[in-house]
């Protein structure tokens, strides 16, 4: 009997997980889908702080093992986002930004999620220097994930898609985190 890779199960779990917390999230707000993954009080927020401390502990995992410091610096970078994630920091940035000058181009008020999208390019590149195999896949989908739900929030396209888009990016890139584990 063939065994079944190790990094395989945990990625298998952490996707049953995911459709499991957003399926019921989705059924318990039926008439309203957009308050299972948006805002800041909903289940997709929760998630997204999840899937962010699961990239954040497997590049700690990687840096004690590898003694390679850019582990670290990973790990810091998806405690950030998480920390965002939870306390919209970028939210409020860009709000205060909007209300405090009117005379500025478009550009510069969305300046906080472009500033964070840089550092996500940043953070994906080292990513595929070090990840291997199906790991670079799945980082690489979840980079074109993540830049979707990056251009529909610049352009105000849809909260609820913007969302699942992000959630989606998230998910892929644990995973890559997961599957190099092995």
């Amino acid at each position: 009997m063939r065994m079944i890779p190790k990094q395989l199960t945990g990625i298998f779990f952490l996707c049953v997980f995911f459709v499991t917390v957003i399926a019921a999230a989705v059924y318990r707000s039926m008439p309203y889908p957009l308050q299972a993954t948006s805002g800041e009080s909903s289940a997709g927020t929760w998630l997204s702080g999840v899937l962010l401390a699961v990239g954040a502990t497997c590049s700690l995992i990687n840096g004690m093992q590898s003694r390679n410091w850019k582990w670290y610096v990973i790990a810091l970078f998806f405690l950030l986002l998480a920390a965002d994630e939870h306390f919209m920091f970028h939210e409020r940035l860009k709000e205060w930004l909007i209300f405090t000058d009117h005379s500025r181009p478009f550009w510069f008020y969305e300046a906080p999620v472009l500033i964070g999208a840089a550092a996500g390019v940043l953070v994906a590149y080292t990513l595929a220097r070090m990840l291997q195999g199906s790991g670079r896949l799945l980082l690489f989908i979840g980079a074109v994930l993540g830049s979707i739900s990056v251009i529909m929030d610049v352009l105000a396209a849809g909260v609820l898609f913007e969302d699942v888009f992000k959630l989606l990016a998230e998910l892929t890139i644990a995973c890559a985190l997961l599957y190099n584990k092995g």
